[in-house]
């Protein structure tokens, strides 16, 4: 029902009413009977926030009713409602409207109801519809035949409730008990379905029980075509100091894999006074194709293992503390039992230090203390201890920052074998300049060579076992670190420089538009030091060269390469160029390139068309392996109160090759949530830029 308002009507709507009082404004009023009065011509009704406006209104004086004629609008700050007619009884303090439209202000929320009719605590409506879309375009809607709202409660029961989309029935419940405010309640939640290889159809009902304000519990029967039922429930609480989730699922008799199947994942945080706090996070499969099943994401079927950890850490104005265990299972088949991770049981960090800022002047000591365990394996007790001092001189166009460490490690092992130890000093010496120079359209560029010398002796670690140390990737971080190692079970021997050269390119504005680093090791000594204990005698690096360029404030591209010189070939290489458009189109591309292990191309976008539409696209492919890593196509429609998402993907699920195809439709009514498997979570994984409709 629309109400055209006059004028004057229009200005009593921002018109400020003082306390509680009541204002009546009206051109004109009369008796027209024995305790009857009519007020008519811009007629508006005023307390507080609340305006009721009408062209006449009748007042009964003895029955204490208020009869509207020519239509009438109620506003308040949360909603507006109009209707044909409506009448108020301000004994019982009832209304009854007929012909009623309704718009719930801030928000997109709007319907209307044959009839309505309002008391203080509860509502009743005939034929009633919500929505998010606008009267003008309705393309999906909710109506019930009768609706009892209860305000107190913050609940309404709904009767022969149907959700149309594109006046197409697609769900229809004979009896709903749903919310009225964003208060949580116990109920179910919209259902999800996909299809994939691996599963066949998967279809989920969630149901929510709301246990407590800081507590809640989702159950959620799934049906899984291939395996059978499987229960997953999540629970999770929250107090002043702590927070948790738990997770589970359970298959039981699996149809495929002829075994009782699940998953636990716990997660727990506690703050412990001002400066502790406590973490825990366990996780358990039943198998180790857990993940290949079930998951639908890539990186989660590629996790090699699980790690469960517990742990205590602190942390002050000068210090840090860390102690906790870890435990590992082990997923991948390729990882045997002399590859499979150590437990720490348990791991223990202090780490202390001082900085005089104004002096600057540095100093501290790193200490570590763990147990290593694993069954059928060495194990041992490791300390490791470094206490250093560092020293800066630095000015707005330079640094030195000289600095010596002392790393002491001894190893206590669980057989028979001798104690050992380990200890040498580290000394560093990195020294930076920074040149700029002023260009004619007011930009400018700087020039910023930096080097970094280190020396630590060479020791003879041949009879330490491996707990926990790994070769560090080669990247321009490495340039400026004093291991190639994680883990203390190897300090490298170092007697090299390391210089870099970085040029960087500045606008007006001083946004960057591009820069280019050069940088590459001089080792004066060989590499004693190994994994495998057998050393090597590079005379340099590989010479690494970045180069980043921002084109447009959409297009950015850039090259990262390291170059052999001994073998005149490239070691690693990586170009990727990006562009991210103001109607959030993206286009993503990259080549990576590792020597004798891995030669990839991974190329994305999203593609509006006619504001509305959308096409998605991503395919990584091995062109070392001749196989498609991943490929998905999706197709997006997006209108002002809903969103349609239509996806297939194929993605490898292990090592071995072995892939999954799957299919994934939603549509998302805004307001009221999705129905169907929700794929916008793996395109925001796959896809760098991508962003969803709502």
């Amino acid at each position: 029902m629309d109400v055209k308002l006059t004028t004057a009507q229009q200005q009593c709507l921002t018109q400020e009413v003082e306390g509680g009082k009541i204002n009546l404004l009206a051109n004109h009023s009369k008796v027209v009977g024995e305790g009857e009065y009519l007020l008519s011509g811009d007629v508006c009704i005023m307390q507080q926030d609340m305006r009721l406006l009408t062209p006449e209104i009748y007042y009964h004086q003895a029955k204490q009713i208020f009869d509207t004629q020519g239509g009438v609008l109620l506003q308040n700050n949360d909603q507006r409602i109009s209707a044909r007619h409506a009448e108020f009884n301000s004994i019982n303090l009832t209304a009854e409207l007929k012909e009623v439209d309704y718009f719930i202000r801030d928000s997109e929320i709007n319907g209307g109801a044959d009839r309505l009719f309002l008391s203080e605590q509860q509502s009743e409506l005939n034929r009633m519809t919500f929505s998010t879309c606008s009267p003008e375009q309705r393309d999906w809607e909710i109506v019930a035949k009768s609706a009892k709202l209860d305000h107190e409660e913050g609940m309404g029961t709904f009767k022969g409730v149907s959700l149309r989309f594109k006046d197409v029935p697609i769900l229809y419940l004979p009896w709903a008990k749903l919310p009225l405010n964003n208060d949580r309640r116990t109920g179910l939640l919209i259902p999800g379905f996909s299809y994939s290889n691996n599963t066949g159809i998967d279809l989920s009902i969630p149901y929510y029980i709301n246990i407590a304000p800081q507590m809640d519990a989702t159950l959620t029967p799934r049906y899984l075509q291939e395996h059978g039922l499987m229960l997953g429930a999540e629970f999770r609480y929250l107090s002043p100091n702590s927070r948790g989730e738990f997770e589970g699922f359970y298959l039981p008799d699996d149809d495929l894999r002829n075994s009782d199947r699940g998953l636990i994942d716990y997660t727990h945080q506690t703050r412990v006074g001002k400066n502790w706090r406590f973490n825990s996070h366990l996780k358990h499969v039943t198998d180790s194709q857990y993940y290949e099943d079930f998951a639908s994401s890539s990186f989660i079927t590629s996790t090699p293992y699980l790690k469960s950890t517990i742990n205590f850490q602190g942390v002050g104005a000068n210090w840090q503390f860390f102690a906790g265990v870890n435990d590992y299972q082990v997923l991948s088949q390729t990882i045997t039992p002399a590859t499979e991770p150590y437990q720490t049981l348990p791991e223990i960090d202090f780490n202390w230090f001082e900085y005089n800022y104004a002096k600057q002047f540095s100093y501290g000591i790193n200490s570590e203390l763990v147990n290593f365990y694993k069954e059928d394996a060495v194990g041992a007790w490791r300390s490791d201890v470094t206490p250093w001092v560092e020293k800066q001189w630095s000015n707005a166009w330079g640094f030195i920052k000289p600095k010596l460490q002392y790393r002491s490690t001894h190893y206590q092992f669980d057989d028979n074998r001798t104690d050992l130890n380990r200890n040498l000093p580290i000394a560093s010496f990195d020294t930076g300049l920074t040149f700029e120079k002023s260009l004619a359209d007011g930009g400018f560029r700087t020039l910023e060579p930096r080097l970094f010398y280190v020396y630590a002796p060479d020791r003879n670690q041949s009879d330490i076992p491996i707990f926990d140390s790994r070769e560090l990737t080669f990247g321009a971080a490495m340039l400026f670190q004093t291991n190639r190692f994680s883990g203390a079970d190897r300090q490298s021997d170092m007697n090299q420089v390391s210089a870099a050269l970085t040029h960087r390119s500045f606008n007006q504005s001083g946004d960057e538009l591009w820069n280019l680093t050069l940088g590459q090791i001089k080792y004066f000594d060989d590499q004693q030091v190994q994994i495998n204990n057998q050393p090597e005698d590079l005379t340099k690096s590989p010479l690494i060269i970045e180069y980043n360029h921002f084109l447009t404030r959409y297009w950015n591209a850039g090259l990262s390469l390291h170059y052999d010189q001994q073998q005149s070939e490239i070691e690693r290489g990586l170009f990727r160029v990006q562009r991210k458009g103001a109607d959030n189109s993206v286009f993503n591309f990259a080549y990576r390139f590792r020597r004798n292990q891995l030669e990839q191309f991974d190329t994305s976008f999203v593609i509006p068309i006619k504001d509305q539409h959308r096409l998605i696209a991503r395919w990584n492919y091995s062109t070392r392996d001749n196989k498609t890593i991943e490929a998905l196509f999706g197709y997006e429609r997006k209108n002002c109160c809903w969103a349609f998402r239509l996806m297939a993907r194929h993605y490898l699920t292990d090592e071995l090759g072995q892939s999954n195809n799957g299919i994934y439709a939603e549509i998302q009514l805004n307001g009221l949530g999705s129905i169907g498997r929700n794929p916008r979570r793996i395109l925001k994984q796959t896809i760098a830029g991508y962003q969803e409709a709502f």
